[in-house]
């Protein structure tokens, strides 16, 4: 997200990261590595849940040529699953009725 607000000055993007800076997480900064990171193009998630560790990873493509503007800029981030107990509880979570 850093990056994308560098890159493009999005005043929107600015305020939803002040926003997330606001719930709490540990003490992060922009200095921080996770094991698994590639900046720029894949982010390791952990997320402790009552079903245990999930782990996923986070890659955004960014869509646009210099032809068509409908595209420019357009960001489409994709969360997977970043091993076989994620994707298990994934599927799931997916056949499991929502009340």
């Amino acid at each position: 997200m850093r990056q994308q607000i560098q890159t493009t000055g999005d005043l929107e993007l600015q305020a939803l990261l002040n926003e997330l800076q606001t719930y709490g997480a540990p003490n992060v900064n922009d200095n921080v590595e996770l094991a698994g990171a590639q900046m720029g193009v894949l982010m390791p998630f952990q997320f402790q849940t009552e079903l245990g560790t999930l782990n996923l990873v986070s890659t955004v493509t960014v869509f646009g040529s210099p032809v068509d503007i409908t595209l420019q800029e357009m960001a489409l981030e994709t969360f997977l699953p970043a091993d076989a107990f994620t994707a298990d509880m994934l599927r799931q979570l997916m056949q499991t009725p929502q009340s």
